[in-house]
């Protein structure tokens, strides 16, 4: 497995942060690469919610299927992703209080299978480093603009 770290200072309550979050049909307004989100399962939110994204990932497009694993309001979310090829990621999001901020932590841990092969292990961390860092700055735009 692969690891990526990232964080960020929201200056938005953290309703709003996690709220963006957790409404999956709002993630391609604001996660990189994504085009398309649907719900796929009965569970509307929470764990056990599972959702089909449609991507851009280094100008190639792939599908993906997503299922919350571990759902603690406000301070803590699991996602994990299965991918083409035989690939798996895992992103583990942290939210801590900052005063009137909110400090998000996503850790992304990915196996990419047979892709990850094909791309080669380096081009893949630079193309998920770019778009998390992409997506953490979207995160933090939309989230301050739902409050300011």
């Amino acid at each position: 497995m692969h690891l990526l770290t990232k964080s960020i200072l929201i200056n938005a309550p953290i309703e709003a942060v996690w709220g963006l979050l957790a409404d999956v049909k709002r993630m391609p307004e604001w996660i990189d690469g994504v085009k398309e989100s649907e719900r796929t399962g009965a569970v509307t939110e929470g764990k056990g919610l599972r959702w089909r994204e449609s991507c851009e990932f280094g100008r190639q497009h792939l599908e993906t299927e997503n299922e919350i694993t571990v759902w603690e309001p406000m301070e803590r979310a699991v996602i994990e992703s299965k991918l083409p090829m035989n690939g798996i990621m895992k992103r583990t999001h942290a939210f801590g209080k900052k005063e009137e901020a909110v400090e998000v932590s996503v850790r992304v841990e990915w196996d990419l299978g047979v892709a990850g092969m094909l791309l080669g292990e380096q081009k893949v961390r630079d193309i998920l480093d770019q778009s998390f860092s992409a997506t953490l700055l979207n995160w933090k735009e939309r989230a301050e603009k739902i409050t300011g």
